[in-house]
């Protein structure tokens, strides 16, 4: 032991004689430590932890024994295999490792008490157990601290691969649901932990890439779990990454879910972040569903001229997505459309939004007027010239008119003719 030669050879003996009443008493020390660690520790009272836990604890008490017995070198004392193979387990099922770190520091405390209140019981010569205790504090504090290394690396390695394993086989699920073959969804479900038979809303999410690949994804995921926390969803949201700074989610939401609200909660993150969101979907066929829209409006929202933060929804542009698929021919039905006014420069963007709010307000001056912040007669005298532009009314040929602007609005001049080069320019 450390600190053996600073000690009587009374104190040695009254260790070895501790280590003697703790075999003798080893039941009720044993059952001490348990109570202590199932009471103060919330995830101890679990079954499916609780037993092996109590074995870990039998196998480390008899190994703190020999040590105090036969002055075993406690930084080199083997850690008992249950103990190792138990924090594999809490690895396995996501138990975070400072609880585990908290039950090893309970446990010496409280065999450290129990070794105070033999030794009164053993001796009434106070320097001798002040000794005494000094030699077991060296030791059990060593093997304290071999036991948490050790376990600390068994459980950081379980984790890495448990984690590995995991996301193989949650990524063979996902992919089994998007391709509509489920021959077991109780099976897919176990595996997800998420439940297929509710509502979802599949989102597509991303940001720009920073110099740390790991923060990206940590802050994609903890951002879509404070999304699915503020929409009051049942449950976690189902993640899949990716790409370092992309990832898909599936929030668990009721069919009346308040979808106008994610923009505003987006707005408020720390960094720009960009979301493509289908539609409530109920079931396994709505988790593809709802994923099939949230693809489409992300090709929308990667076309399109608005710049991040960004949210833009399937139900807002999902014919702007279909035109998406071809975009020189969607350019020419454009200009055909809109004539003179598809051109990409000020006074036809804002002739086009002007007609595009007009529209959108039900074909109201007013509503138009207020909308963009101008007086009435400027609104009708606006709409006059665009229809003189056009060389039609506007109610002919409504909808497509609509269309081109909404393609417009949301693409900018990926569906725009070049302005004109002013004379004299570069």
């Amino acid at each position: 032991m450390g600190s053996s030669g600073d000690s009587s050879p009374a104190a040695r003996e009254l260790v070895v004689a501790l280590a003697s009443a703790m075999e003798a008493q080893s039941g009720a020390l044993e059952t001490r430590v348990i109570d202590r660690l199932t009471s103060e520790i919330e995830e101890a009272r679990d079954p499916h932890i609780a037993t092996m836990q109590a074995a870990a604890t039998v196998e480390s008490l008899s190994v703190t024994r020999q040590i105090l017995q036969h002055r075993i070198d406690a930084g080199s004392a083997e850690v008992p295999a249950i103990a190792v193979e138990h924090a594999r387990r809490l690895a396995q099922r996501g138990v975070p490792p400072a609880i585990m770190e908290r039950a090893n520091r309970l446990a010496t405390d409280t065999v450290m008490r129990w070794c105070l209140e033999q030794m009164e019981l053993l001796t009434t010569d106070a320097s001798v157990i002040a000794q005494a205790a000094v030699l077991i504090m060296t030791d059990s504090g060593a093997y304290g601290d071999r036991v948490a290394d050790v376990l600390a690396a068994a459980y950081e390695t379980e984790r890495e691969l448990w984690l590995r394993r995991s996301s193989a086989s949650r990524e063979a699920c996902i992919e089994q649901l998007l391709t509509g073959t489920v021959p077991d969804a109780a099976a897919l479900e176990l595996t997800l932990g998420y439940r297929l038979g509710q509502w979802h809303l599949a989102l597509a999410v991303w940001t720009d890439l920073t110099e740390s690949r790991e923060d990206d994804r940590t802050f994609l995921e903890r951002s879509l779990i404070d999304l699915a926390d503020r929409l009051g969803c049942a449950s976690p949201p189902l993640v899949r990454p990716r790409a370092n700074n992309e990832m898909w989610a599936w929030l668990a939401v009721g069919p009346e879910a308040d979808i106008a609200a994610i923009r505003q909660i987006v707005e408020g993150w720390e960094r720009p972040v960009r979301l493509a969101v289908g539609s409530p979907a109920e079931g396994v066929a709505g988790f593809r569903r709802s994923h099939e829209q949230a693809m489409s409006a992300q090709v929308v929202a990667q076309s399109s001229a608005h710049r991040s933060p960004f949210v833009v929804t399937s139900a807002e542009v999902g014919a702007i997505a279909l035109m998406c698929a071809d975009m020189p021919a969607t350019r020419t039905w454009v200009c055909d459309i809109l004539g003179p006014l598809a051109v990409d420069d000020a006074a036809s963007q804002r002739m086009r939004e002007t007609i595009r709010v007009f529209f959108t307000n039900g074909a109201s001056y007013t509503a138009t007027a207020e909308h963009l912040n101008m007086h009435k007669n400027s609104v009708v005298y606006r709409l006059r010239k665009a229809e003189g532009q056009l060389g039609r009314k506007l109610r002919d040929g409504r909808l497509d008119l609509e269309i081109a602007l909404a393609l417009c609005h949301w693409l900018g001049g990926a569906v725009l003719e070049a302005a004109a080069a002013k004379p004299g320019g570069a």
